[in-house]
Protein backbone atom coordinates (compact mmCIF):
# COMPACT_ATOMS: atom_id res chain seq x y z
CA UNK A 1 0.00 0.00 0.00
CA UNK A 2 1.27 3.50 -1.00
CA UNK A 3 0.72 7.04 0.88
CA UNK A 4 -1.52 7.71 -1.79
CA UNK A 5 -3.75 4.85 -1.96
CA UNK A 6 -5.77 5.93 0.92
CA UNK A 7 -6.39 9.75 -0.45
CA UNK A 8 -9.85 9.57 -2.26
CA UNK A 9 -10.02 11.76 -4.75
CA UNK A 10 -12.67 13.73 -6.55
CA UNK A 11 -13.90 13.67 -9.80
CA UNK A 12 -15.57 16.37 -11.75
CA UNK A 13 -18.98 15.79 -12.67
CA UNK A 14 -18.74 17.03 -15.88
CA UNK A 15 -15.86 18.90 -17.79
CA UNK A 16 -15.14 22.89 -17.27
CA UNK A 17 -16.98 24.54 -19.69
CA UNK A 18 -15.63 27.29 -21.84
CA UNK A 19 -15.65 29.92 -19.96
CA UNK A 20 -14.63 28.08 -16.59
CA UNK A 21 -11.52 27.03 -18.40
CA UNK A 22 -11.06 31.11 -19.01
CA UNK A 23 -11.78 32.35 -15.94
CA UNK A 24 -9.04 30.04 -14.26
CA UNK A 25 -6.76 30.88 -16.87
CA UNK A 26 -7.02 34.28 -16.07
CA UNK A 27 -7.26 33.55 -12.52
CA UNK A 28 -3.87 31.86 -12.53
CA UNK A 29 -2.31 34.38 -14.35
CA UNK A 30 -2.64 36.91 -12.07
CA UNK A 31 -1.71 34.86 -9.59
CA UNK A 32 1.54 33.27 -11.37
CA UNK A 33 1.97 37.41 -11.85
CA UNK A 34 1.71 38.48 -8.53
CA UNK A 35 3.98 35.88 -7.05
CA UNK A 36 7.25 36.76 -9.69
CA UNK A 37 6.52 40.33 -9.77
CA UNK A 38 9.06 42.35 -9.01
CA UNK A 39 8.73 45.54 -6.59
CA UNK A 40 11.91 46.70 -6.08
CA UNK A 41 11.94 47.31 -9.80
CA UNK A 42 8.67 48.56 -10.01
CA UNK A 43 9.46 51.03 -7.76
CA UNK A 44 12.52 52.24 -9.72
CA UNK A 45 10.58 52.53 -12.70
CA UNK A 46 7.95 54.93 -10.72
CA UNK A 47 10.26 57.06 -9.28
CA UNK A 48 11.97 57.24 -12.75
CA UNK A 49 9.04 58.41 -14.87
CA UNK A 50 8.00 60.64 -11.69
CA UNK A 51 11.47 62.29 -12.17
CA UNK A 52 11.07 62.39 -16.57
CA UNK A 53 7.45 63.19 -16.82
CA UNK A 54 7.55 66.50 -14.00
CA UNK A 55 11.36 67.64 -13.51
CA UNK A 56 11.95 69.93 -10.86
CA UNK A 57 14.08 69.98 -7.73
CA UNK A 58 10.80 69.33 -5.51
CA UNK A 59 10.58 65.66 -7.92
CA UNK A 60 14.36 64.89 -6.80
CA UNK A 61 12.98 63.73 -3.27
CA UNK A 62 11.06 60.74 -5.34
CA UNK A 63 14.40 58.83 -6.77
CA UNK A 64 15.34 58.78 -2.76
CA UNK A 65 12.41 58.53 -1.06
CA UNK A 66 12.66 55.45 1.56
CA UNK A 67 9.82 52.58 0.38
CA UNK A 68 7.90 50.57 2.85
Amino acid sequence: MSETDSIRTVRATEPLTFLERVRFRLHAGREIEELTRDRARDDRIRADAAVRLAPGPWHLAELVRRRR
